[in-house]
């Protein structure tokens, strides 16, 4: 043989070794590729949660797991098994928190940390756990995906899913730290754990015998497979308890299945022995975290274990039922009917002898399958609809998908197809069809559960593209790649890539919604919200006092203590008190603030939290707080955002009408209204009871008296067929030069014309009732963000048409009587009683300017003096004294001060010179106010002041008494109601500037530049 013949051999040998190494491990570089991609994606805006040198993190849940993980980092490997730090004053059992998934990153944490990590160290560990979890979904996918379509179908289901932009990468993005994206991962390895346990058994044939005559050998590896799958199960409900579902799903796969095969002629047994197995090491498992011996679906109880063991008894049960078909030789096609007739005796049985267990069943089922959530799921945007508010499928599906999800029906229908006309009965796949139904039919029931339907949609795409390579002959081997490829083999290849990934990659305009690709959600993600209340809640942790310490009552509480519940309610001592908001906080309050809220985002406390917020008068608002616990168990905080008391906007930014929701003496439409100027464009008219709840009150007045303007909103009545139903609607007022809002010179015109007009009313927009509103007399403001809402870019645009609607109002300022700060604290105190002579039967006006970190506002109180001249108050803001009641002495070190003693004031009177009025001053100690001091504050209302007619605005500021509450004479005069305005009195730095002035335009362009930060972070 030549020298040339034997390199040309060499040369050949060493291609095919070449290519016999490609053929082998070409998936392996192709898909650390895709990994390396998706870790990318998912970490592109870790700076934007790491600011200042302080780690935040998106959405609320998230925080309550740095709360959990922390612990476990300090008792490792214990969870935390009772919490009193939340829902005050109960405390609660922390179910779904406190998983595998919190023992795992604490696991993380420690190693990082090389045993003993930082506080810092455990929550940037944390940080990033989404993203590696989120990326680590791609190996179980693979594996399903290849099973179905072979390595180059599991590949191409991990790059659909490397490229899914929906809820699925959201929640695997850096900060979002919650539970959500690791439920995927050990549900699809437990999935596929079940596949290959069912595939082994369907060639190796086990029989329930062979473990009974100790043959082990003989069933080692389905055995071994089917104990796996048993464990991955429990792994992934230890992960997550609700997810019992996941058991329900194998249940009733076992159960089609097993049916399916005794009709076909195939023995049950080989199923049932995985079945039996499987359930059974789950159940076993499941006993081991067991938290409570009650049933519930959010907690480890009983329910887990007993629905494990109810599938493996019934795969048993099913044998022994066929067995005893055969030997009675009766007819296959009855046996389905036997055991559905058994199944729904056996229902029937479970809804006579456990109705509770078959009440929790059936409410679950409809709330993760049934395609219904009810009003106080909505309120959730996680647990809403997929499909909401008249959607099309396809705005809906695209944006999350592109067009996989219709293409994964395809694969679907393909694999039902292949079953009968090829008769392919292949357990795994029936498996993985019923997977796929249930899990879309949770994820259009929830939103949320579209983080699972994202591997469902990959591994059915799997399939079909490897099907599709299957048709047209192309095996997808290296060597054949390089060597036998055809044209029209190539060209099948590309269209597939052609059809399913271009809304994936290149962003499509879908009716009115607009897709984003993976890479660009990946970069928009930042903490939102929280950034904005944390400069309140680092002040909450210095600035009140300590759990347990209210008063000075020196019960301390410790953070990260060990607890137990013991009988009924958790007995929280003296001194601790809760910290009143909307549920939607409750995780800040704890985690950020170290206080304990009343609700939090398990939906604790939210009831107590809509009764006490929506409340019609201090009385009824006080006596909720006080109905929630023990005497000693006291509410002393109260804190409101601006998105409490929004009506209209963004979905985010719009909060005011989830309360409605659980309170069942309201609706939405006892507080508001619209007036329809065309599809989608209307304004919202408040209705008095709107100004009159306890959040508003706050809020916009922090407690203050409100006085209604001679502002009137106006409307007109139209009548429209809808549905076959006759409904009317309001327009704004049509005709020339009519206007939705119109402005009088006196109360007196308003009314009148209010009262001929018939379709308006005073007041209803912005910051201005329709009634007199009563000042608070226990609750004062005592810390203000320093961040405004403003600073949000669509609720400046809503403010910016409403101001567009108040015809004739002098300066846009007034649209804020008190700052539009982003949060407001507010304290509950005893308030100090004032005793006070004056001129008998008058109002009189009690008013103190306060000075906060945003900007100054005017507190005022009105009383009634009696036939003797007497007359008593109760006033929450104290003028003086504030040194000596702070944190040390167990009370709250307030950012809000007077800057001057009360005026107490009569209404004027018009005389031959001016305007007459009395007056007198007090001052209010901090000690009257929190009730440590009990003496009364005395005033006399004696002192004549007169006010001339050209000098009105000028005089009625002195020395001695500091400034004027806010009286703007020209509005005495001209209402005739003696109302206290605030106009004088806000501070222009809090507001935003008249729109026509070049200020107004500056500030506009600033305002939008700020926004869109807090945006790109949302």
């Amino acid at each position: 043989m030549s020298q040339g013949t034997e390199q040309v051999e060499e040369s050949s040998n060493l291609v095919d070794s070449v290519l016999d190494h490609l053929e082998d491990w070409y998936h392996i570089p192709v898909l650390g590729v895709l990994l390396g991609f998706m870790l990318w994606v998912r970490l592109q805006s870790y700076e934007n949660f790491t600011v200042g040198g302080e780690v935040f993190f998106s959405g609320n849940d998230a925080w309550y797991h740095l709360r959990q993980v922390q612990y476990t980092v300090n008792h490792w490997p214990a969870t935390m098994p009772f919490d009193p730090w939340t829902y005050y004053p109960h405390g609660t059992s922390v179910g779904q928190f406190g998983t595998l998934y919190d023992q795992l990153v604490a696991t993380a944490a420690l190693v990082v940390g090389l045993g003993d990590p930082s506080q810092k160290t455990v929550a940037l560990t944390l940080l990033v756990a989404p993203a590696v979890f989120g990326t680590l979904v791609a190996v179980p996918t693979y594996f399903v995906g290849k099973r179905l379509g072979g390595r180059l179908g599991g590949l191409f289901g991990v790059l659909v899913l490397a490229l899914i932009p929906g809820v699925f990468l959201r929640r695997g993005l850096v900060g979002f730290a919650d539970h959500n994206v690791v439920e995927p991962l050990f549900q699809t390895f437990a999935v596929l754990a079940m596949m290959v346990a069912v595939t082994v058994a369907e060639r190796e044939r086990p029989v329930f015998e062979l473990l009974a005559d100790r043959a082990f050998a003989a069933v080692r590896r389905p055995l071994g497979y089917s104990v796996l799958a048993g464990i991955a199960t429990a792994l992934y409900l230890w992960t997550w308890p609700p997810g019992v579902l996941l058991i329900g799903i194998f249940g009733v796969f076992f159960l089609l299945k097993l049916t399916a095969d005794y009709v076909l002629g195939v023995s049950p047994d080989h199923l049932a022995f995985v079945a039996t197995v499987s359930m059974g090491v789950t159940g076993l498992l499941l006993l081991v975290p067991l938290g409570t011996i009650s049933f519930s679906a959010v907690k480890f109880s009983l329910l887990q274990p007993l629905m494990a063991f109810a599938i493996a008894a019934g795969a048993g049960f099913m044998t022994w039922l066929a067995r005893e078909w055969d030997d009675r030789d009766l007819s296959p096609t009855l046996y389905p009917l036997a055991i559905f007739a058994i199944l729904a005796v056996g229902i029937l049985v479970v809804y006579v002898a456990l109705p509770n267990l078959f009440g929790l069943i059936q409410s679950n089922l409809i709330r993760f399958i049934g395609f219904g959530t009810n009003a106080a799921q909505r309120t959730i945007g996680e647990a809403k609809p997929f499909l909401q508010g008249g959607q099309s499928l396809s705005a809906a599906v695209i944006p999350q998908y592109g067009l996989t999800f219709f293409t994964a029906i395809v694969g679907a229908l393909v694999m039902i197809w292949r079953s009968w006309v090829a008769d392919e009965h292949d357990a795994e796949k029936l498996l993985v069809l019923v997977w796929a139904a249930f899990i879309t039919s949770a994820a259009f029931t929830q939103v949320r559960f579209n983080y699972y339907l994202a591997v469902p949609v990959a591994v059915l795409n799997a399939y079909l593209f490897g099907w599709i390579l299957s048709v047209v002959g192309f095996d997808g081997s290296a060597r054949d790649t390089m060597e036998n490829v055809e044209v029209y083999q190539l060209f099948a290849v590309i269209f597939v890539f052609l059809l399913v990934l271009p809304a994936l990659v290149v962003p499509v305009q879908v009716g009115n919604t607009q897709t984003y690709n993976a890479v660009q959600m990946g970069n928009a993600t930042g903490p939102g919200a929280v950034t904005q209340w944390d400069s309140t809640l680092d002040w909450m942790q210095t600035n009140t006092p300590q759990e347990g310490n209210y008063g000075g009552a020196g019960n301390s509480m410790a953070y990260y203590g060990t607890y137990t519940q013991g009988d009924g309610d958790y007995d929280y001592k003296k001194g601790t008190y809760g910290v009143m908001s909307w549920w939607d906080y409750g995780h800040w309050i704890t985690v950020e603030g170290e206080r304990i809220p009343n609700a939090n985002p398990f939906q604790e406390g939210a009831k107590p939290a809509a009764n006490y917020l929506l409340a019609q008068n201090e009385s009824e608002a006080n006596q909720q707080l006080d109905r929630m616990g023990q005497p000693d168990e006291k509410t002393r905080y109260v804190m409101v955002d601006w998105k409490m008391v929004e009506t209209r906007g963004q979905s985010g930014n719009v909060k005011f009408y989830a309360p409605t929701v659980f309170n069942e003496n309201v609706s939405a439409s006892t507080f508001t209204d619209s007036i329809w100027f065309g599809q989608n464009q209307y304004i919202v008219q408040h209705k008095q009871p709107y100004y009159e709840t306890m959040m508003v009150r706050l809020y916009r007045y922090h407690g203050s008296a409100v006085e209604p303007k001679p502002i009137v909103l106006d409307w007109d009545v139209q009548t429209a067929r809808q549905n076959g139903q006759q409904i009317q609607y309001k327009i704004p007022p049509q005709g020339p030069n009519e206007t939705v809002t119109k402005r009088f010179n006196t109360m007196q015109q308003a009314r009148e014309f209010v009262k001929r007009d018939g379709s308006s009313q005073i007041g209803g927009v912005g910051p201005y009732p329709s009634e007199r509103v009563p000042a608070l007399q226990h609750y004062r403001v005592v810390k203000v963000s320093q961040s405004q809402s403003t600073w949000d870019r669509s609720h400046y645009q809503v403010i910016m048409q409403r101001l567009g609607l108040l015809q004739g109002v002098s300066s846009p300022k007034s649209y804020f009587p008190t700052s539009p700060s982003w949060v407001k604290t507010f304290e509950r105190v005893p308030g100090a009683e004032v005793q006070g002579t004056g001129p008998a039967n008058t109002t009189i006006t009690a008013s103190v300017k306060m000075k906060t970190d945003a900007g100054t506002f005017t507190y005022t109180q009105k009383a009634k003096t009696g036939q003797d001249g007497k007359f008593t108050m109760t006033l929450p803001y104290s003028t003086t004294g504030y040194q000596k009641w702070g944190t040390d002495k167990g009370y709250t070190n307030v950012s809000a001060r007077a800057v001057g003693p009360y005026e107490f004031r009569t209404p004027m009177k018009a005389g031959e010179n001016g305007f007459t009025f009395q007056n007198g001053t007090a001052q209010v100690s901090e000690g009257q106010v929190l009730g440590e001091n009990d003496s009364p504050v005395t005033v006399s209302v004696d002192q004549q002041q007169t006010v001339s007619i050209g000098g009105a605005n000028n005089s009625t500021n002195n020395a001695t008494n500091g400034s004027a509450p806010g009286n703007q004479t020209g509005d005495n005069s001209t209402a005739g109601n003696g109302s206290v305005g605030n106009d004088s009195t806000s501070n222009q730095s809090n507001s935003l500037p008249d729109p026509a002035s070049p200020a107004m335009r500056a500030e506009l362009v600033g305002a939008y530049a700020a926004a869109m930060v807090v945006a790109r972070r949302d």
